[in-house]
C-alpha cells in the first residue's frame, strides 16, 4: 500500500531537503553534531512512515537509531562508520527518487541496505557507558533458577520460531543481496569514473557483509568478503568472484555443510589456488535404496510436517515433497 501521489511528491521534496541537511552534516570526516544528526534523521524517518511505502521507513528508522546512539554516546564514531552512512544516505536519495514507481524490487533495496548500515553500526558499540548514565542494576541469573527444588523460572524453549542457525542464514542471504546487486551494477557499468563510484558500492556492501558475518561468529566468511573488499575490483575476475559468492551465500537450498564446503573452497580459489578437480561419481551411489530411501523418507516426513504446521501444504515445496515421499517408499523395499 503507497500514499496517494500528490503526498509522493511532497515527501520526495521534503525528504530531499532533509538528506541536504545530513549530508552538509557530514561533510566534515569527524562526528557530526549529534542533536542536528538526530533532527533531520527523525524527521526523515517520520516523512518516510506517511508514504507506506514498504521497507523505507525501516531504513530511515535505521538511521535514526544511529543518530540517536550518536546523541547518548552509544555508539563510536570514525571514517567506516562515516563512509558506512554517508553511502547510506546516497542510497536514501535514489530511492526518494524512486518512490512514484515504488516495486519490490525497491523494497528489497531499502531492507537490504537497512539490515547491512545496521550491521556496520553493530560494530561501534562503545565500550563504556556514558558517565551521566545512570547504571542498570544488574539482576543475578541465578536468581531465576532457584536452589530450593521448585521449577525455574526461566526455560529454553524446545521449539522457537526461527533457530540461530535459521536466523545466521537469513540474515546473511540479505547482506549477501546487497553485495551481489551493486556487484552486477559494477560489472555492466562502462569504463570511467563512474566505476569508482561503484566499486565503492561494493566495497560498503562486502563491510556491512562482514560485519554480519562476525556477528555471528563466521570467521571464514568475514575473513573472506573482507579480503574481497581490499581488492582492487578492477578486472573481471574478481567482480565475478565477488558476485559468485554472494550468490552462494544467497542459496537456501544448501545445508549448512554443503555451505561450509563451499565456503572454504571459495576461500581457497580466491587464494589464487587452482580448484580441485571434481570426482565423478556413479549416479547409482546417488540413488536412495532400502535403509537410506527410509531415512530420508523421514527427513521428507519432518519437512511435511512444518509445512503442515504452517498450514502451507498446498504450495509448490510441499507438493514436491509429497511425489519425492511416494518414491521414496517404492525404493524403501528395494536392497
Amino acid at each position: 500500500m503507497s500514499a496517494p501521489q500528490a503526498l509522493i511528491e511532497f515527501f520526495q521534496k521534503e525528504a530531499t531537503e532533509y538528506l541536504d541537511r545530513l549530508d552538509q552534516l557530514l561533510t566534515d570526516p569527524g562526528a557530526p553534531d549529534a542533536a542536528a544528526f538526530l533532527a533531520s534523521a527523525r524527521a526523515l524517518r517520520g516523512s518516510a512512515t506517511m508514504t507506506r511505502l514498504d521497507g523505507l521507513p525501516d531504513f530511515a528508522s535505521t538511521l535514526e537509531r544511529i543518530a540517536t546512539g550518536l546523541r547518548d554516546q552509544e555508539l563510536r564514531w570514525d571514517q567506516r562508520l562515516h563512509f558506512a552512512v554517508r553511502g547510506a544516505l546516497a542510497e536514501l536519495r535514489q530511492l526518494v527518487e524512486k518512490a512514484p514507481m515504488w516495486a519490490e524490487g525497491e523494497q528489497r533495496r531499502a531492507r537490504t541496505q537497512s539490515v547491512a548500515l545496521a550491521s556496520v553500526a553493530a560494530g561501534y558499540l562503545a565500550t563504556k557507558a556514558p558517565a551521566e548514565s545512570p547504571t542498570a542494576q544488574v539482576v543475578p541469573i541465578s536468581r531465576f533458577f532457584p536452589d530450593d527444588g521448585m521449577p525455574a523460572i526461566l526455560q529454553r524453549n524446545p521449539t522457537p520460531a526461527i533457530t540461530l542457525a535459521q536466523r545466521f542464514r537469513s540474515d546473511v542471504a540479505a547482506a549477501a543481496d546487497g553485495v551481489a546487486r551493486e556487484a552486477a551494477a559494477l560489472a555492466t557499468s562502462p569504463a570511467g569514473p563512474s566505476q569508482l563510484a561503484l566499486a565503492d558500492g561494493v566495497r560498503r556492501a562486502l563491510l556491512g557483509l562482514a560485519d554480519v558475518a562476525e556477528s555471528y561468529g563466521a570467521a571464514s566468511i568475514a575473513n573472506l568478503v573482507t579480503r574481497m573488499a581490499r581488492a582492487p575490483l578492477a578486472n573481471a575476475a574478481e567482480r565475478a568472484g565477488v558476485q559468485g559468492f554472494a550468490q552462494l551465500l544467497m542459496n537456501r537450498e544448501l545445508t549448512d555443510a554443503q555451505l561450509a564446503a563451499q565456503v572454504k573452497q571459495a576461500n581457497v580459489t580466491w587464494n589464487g589456488a587452482p580448484a580441485p578437480e571434481v570426482a565423478i561419481v556413479s549416479i547409482e551411489s546417488l540413488l536412495y535404496r532400502g535403509h537410506s530411501a527410509v531415512t530420508r523418507a523421514r527427513e521428507v516426513r519432518d519437512q511435511l510436517k512444518v509445512h503442515w504446521q504452517r498450514g502451507s501444504l498446498a504450495q509448490p515445496d510441499a507438493q514436491a515433497l509429497f511425489e519425492e515421499l511416494s518414491d521414496l517408499l517404492d525404493l524403501a523395499v528395494t536392497t
